[in-house]
């Protein structure tokens, strides 16, 4: 089954000024979603990003998902986002086949007559 991954970037946290410019974004809070049919696997953390004086600045209201998606592939690079779906996929594979098993002791799912 093929795993249909979703990653979400909320919130936004924000300097009020920085470099001349207003809600300038510097920490990204991101979370991964997975699932396949009804096995579902997730992953959260934070991402720094930094604007650079000069460079385009994008006002906060005008943001996107796809332009905060960029930045979170430029800041933490293609393989570090593969790896977490790879933990994601990880997860779901432990619920399709534990690699554990946790069974009640036989003797007290089968009482013994007294």
């Amino acid at each position: 089954m093929a795993i249909t991954y979703n990653w979400n970037f909320n919130p936004l946290e924000a300097y009020p000024t920085a470099s001349g410019e207003d809600n300038v974004v510097f920490l990204v809070h991101w979370q991964l979603y997975g699932s396949t049919g009804s096995y579902q696997g997730s992953v959260i953390g934070t991402q720094g990003v930094t604007y650079e004086t000069g460079s385009l600045f994008i006002p906060f209201n005008d943001l996107t998902y796809d332009i905060v998606y960029n930045w979170m592939t430029a800041s933490m690079g293609t393989a570090s986002m593969q790896n977490y779906e790879a933990n994601v996929a990880q997860q779901i594979e432990n619920q399709i086949n534990p690699p554990v098993l946790i069974e009640q002791a036989p003797w007290l799912s089968n009482p013994q007559p007294q």
